[in-house]
């Protein structure tokens, strides 16, 4: 589990890099991966793979919007480079791959995963950008 959130860190830093995100944001953008990665493994222990995405993709979301408040900078810097763990790519290169290998039914299998995974990721982004600001922004008083 360790290593999994070690090398979610670093990808999500690569992506950030990749990205062109300021220099002081790289080591929040790589700690986003890092807490997705992190909760979707102990997610894990205890559902199924859609829900563990649904989870932590909230989860990202949410710290993404706490850093986006803290670091004064756009949600997205931090949750692109934070849901790069959780999307489902080999899930989709596998589908193709039984597709071209006429392996219809297991190319069915894996793409409706594929399909679950990544609608749980849209699905927990939405639910915690439709909570309050509130919730997640500080008021600065000048």
């Amino acid at each position: 589990m360790i290593f999994e959130m070690i090398a979610a860190f670093a990808a999500a830093l690569a992506f950030a890099v990749i990205f062109d995100v300021s220099r002081s944001e790289l080591i929040f953008c790589g700690l986003a991966g890092l807490a997705a990665e992190g909760i979707y493994q102990t997610a894990m222990l205890i559902g199924d793979r859609s829900g563990a995405v649904l989870i932590s993709a909230a989860a990202v979301t949410a710290v993404s919007r706490i850093f986006a408040n803290l670091r004064k900078t756009p949600v997205t810097v931090y949750l692109i480079a934070g849901i790069i763990p959780l999307v489902p790519g080999a899930g989709m290169y596998h589908t193709v791959f039984n597709i071209i290998a006429s392996d219809y039914v297991k190319a069915m299998s894996v793409g409706i995963d594929t399909i679950k995974a990544a609608s749980a990721i849209a699905i927990g982004i939405v639910l915690v950008f439709a909570l309050p600001n509130r919730l997640f922004f500080k008021k600065i008083k000048k």
